[in-house]
């Protein structure tokens, strides 16, 4: 075998080799899977995802033909106010169907003002805001899907991309 072959690729091969498995097995993950417990009921804003990880919904019938749905959001987060206040919020946006989609008539409440650092406040729904919508008179004796977009933003500025929740409930009958 040639000196100048074995000392000029293969023993650079080797070491390169070993280096890139070395490396490897630094980053390679452990067996064992990581777990955090978390030490409050507060998200903490490194540990959330997705604005689903914040944000529930209930729909509930409200009245002669209404409907309520109440934002439940963890503490310390909030959601867009409908309208939004800028153009690149999204805004909070409340649809229902049954076999279809259903025209609804909905009151969105004005929502809290925040600053935003950008010069101009934004208006956000906080934990426990009900909006409200009128539902047809039409309406089939059958359950009814109700979603809900929202974009969960931290009270320090960082926001997650938006999320569809979903519910559902009886129409007729107590809510």
């Amino acid at each position: 075998m040639n000196k100048s072959w074995v000392f000029g690729w293969l023993v650079p091969g080797l070491g390169a080799l070993a280096v890139a498995g070395g490396l490897l097995v630094w980053q390679w993950p452990s067996g064992e899977p990581e777990t955090t417990h978390a030490e409050s009921d507060t998200a903490r804003i490194d540990e959330v995802r997705t604005t689903a990880d914040l944000v529930d919904i209930r729909a509930v019938r409200d009245g002669a033909g209404g409907l309520q749905v109440t934002l439940h959001i963890a503490e310390g987060w909030h959601v867009n106010a409908n309208p939004a206040s800028l153009d690149f919020l999204i805004p909070t946006e409340i649809t229902a169907s049954a076999d279809n989609p259903l025209p609804l008539q909905i009151d969105y409440p004005p929502g809290r003002w925040i600053d935003s650092g950008l010069g101009e406040p934004w208006a956000v729904y906080d934990d426990g805001t009900s909006l409200r919508a009128a539902l047809p008179g039409n309406i089939p004796d059958q359950p009814l899907n109700v979603a809900v977009r929202v974009q969960a933003c931290h009270d320090e500025g960082r926001c997650l991309p938006p999320d569809t929740l979903q519910a559902r409930f009886n129409v007729r009958g107590s809510p």
